[in-house]
């Protein structure tokens, strides 16, 4: 069927735009082809099976054959170029194409994005810093006093009414953002004086008494977690209904039975140390690699193709835990979250198609067997059960992804080797901002 020519014109080294063209011949032998299983199989009244003239056939199917057949050219047509042409082509093609003419030839341009041909520079010299990985006795007596707070009970304050810093105060509150809705809580606990910035709700609690109505602004600040706050000022009329205080239980042994699964607080001890020990390593070497895809990236620049950034664009939008307002708001909201994500969406597309780029020089690759190997440490890490495992990657774009992952992660840790990785200042201990609320394992 495919008898078509095409040329290549290049756009931008990511960019290409194919102009296609299929004989007249062609066509009309697939029109003539379909037409005949068309009246093959058609049922129309007085006529018998298979016996309606061309002609009648035209009038009643003409239309739908043409766009049938035009879909089955320009798409065989289209592989067959890209593959003449060697194109490793991202995403869908953007086809503008005629209706087909009887007796005349199929003339379309398909533009298509590719993945780009990346020229690898020198890799010498490269070096990095790996950050500290030292615990401190601060940072274990601070994982632990975490630990405390998250086991504390709540007592009522029976001697006085003014509210301090720490008391966790039980509020009825209505809230408005910018003269939107008003939206009514009851039995709200805050805890009084943390606030992550200088306005904010549980910070202007500090010193209220218990009874107080209160009408409060809270402006949040531009750079603020939740989008749908960011740069935004909320109302709240506030009414103090209760003031509690943490009670932490005894750090002592018993402490480390029930809720750190030691036998004694030395052991507990022990384990955070461990454990810090551990996570802060994992964050070091996570930081070694970035620092040095930093550098690679740095040595190498080339085009990226739209198409796979607005990709993981939308694949990093879906991992976040979105509280969004409706309407246009949300799709505001959206927008700004888009825009926020897309230097990190270009940096992974980037340092992935430098790393295939890498990998392809090296000839790395990944047999079945190790693939397989993977797999099953996927479970073990996860604490996951095999068989749901292995039936998720019998996917065969989960098995190409992590295949690729595993391809990609060699190439770095081929960089990294002939690196020159220093260690940072034997002074610094672990930075403790970086770290989640403890969890005994």
């Amino acid at each position: 069927m495919d008898q078509s020519t095409a040329t290549l014109e290049d756009l931008t080294p990511v960019r290409k735009r194919l102009e296609v063209e299929v004989p007249a011949a062609a066509v009309q032998a697939e029109l003539d082809r379909t037409f005949h299983e068309v009246g093959r199989r058609a049922r129309l009244r007085g006529f018998r099976p298979g016996k309606a003239p061309r002609p009648v056939l035209e009038r009643a199917f003409g239309e739908e054959v043409r766009r049938e057949v035009l879909g089955r050219l320009v798409e065989a047509s289209f592989h067959r170029a890209v593959e003449t042409h060697g194109l490793a082509v991202v995403g869908t093609p953007d086809i503008d194409a005629e209706p087909i003419t009887p007796g005349a030839a199929l003339r379309y341009s398909a533009t298509v994005e590719v993945r780009p041909a990346i020229a690898l520079g020198d890799l010498g010299g490269l070096q990095v810093v790996r950050p500290a990985t030292r615990v401190s006795d601060a940072d274990v007596e601070q994982t632990i006093g975490g630990l405390r707070e998250s086991v504390a009970q709540l007592r009522p304050v029976e001697d006085r009414a003014r509210v301090e810093a720490g008391d966790v105060v039980l509020v009825d509150l209505t809230s408005r953002l910018e003269g939107g809705e008003p939206v009514r809580r009851e039995g709200v606990l805050l805890e009084a004086g943390s606030g992550s910035f200088p306005l904010a709700l549980e910070r202007q609690l500090v010193g209220q008494s218990r009874g107080a109505r209160l009408a409060l602004r809270v402006p949040y600040p531009a750079d603020h977690p939740n989008t749908g706050l960011a740069g935004k000022t909320a109302e709240f009329e506030v009414e103090v209904k209760e003031l509690r205080v943490k009670e932490l239980p005894p750090l002592d042994d018993d402490f480390a039975r029930d809720h750190g699964k030691c036998e004694s607080l030395a052991a507990l001890r022990a384990r955070v140390r461990a454990d810090l020990e551990q996570e802060a390593a994992t964050r070091a070497d996570a930081a070694v690699r970035e620092a040095l895809i930093d550098q690679l990236l740095a040595r190498h620049t080339f085009d990226v193709p739209s198409t796979l950034v607005e990709r993981r664009t939308e694949a990093l939008l879906q991992t976040l835990d979105l509280r969004l307002p409706e309407g246009a708001e949300r799709e505001q909201a959206l927008a700004r979250l888009r825009e926020q994500l897309r230097p990190r969406a270009e940096r992974q597309v980037r340092t992935e198609l430098l790393l295939d780029a890498l990998a392809a020089r090296d000839g790395i690759a990944v047999n079945d067997d190790e693939l397989h190997a993977e797999v099953d440490g996927i479970a073990a890490r996860e604490r996951q059960v095999v068989e749901r495992v292995r039936a998720f990657y019998e996917r065969p774009e989960a098995r190409a992804a992590l295949r690729a992952k595993l391809v990609r992660d060699r190439a770095l840790a081929g960089v990294l080797a002939a690196a020159r990785v220093m260690p940072s200042s034997p002074a610094e201990s672990v930075a403790h901002e970086n770290q989640t609320r403890y969890n005994p394992r």
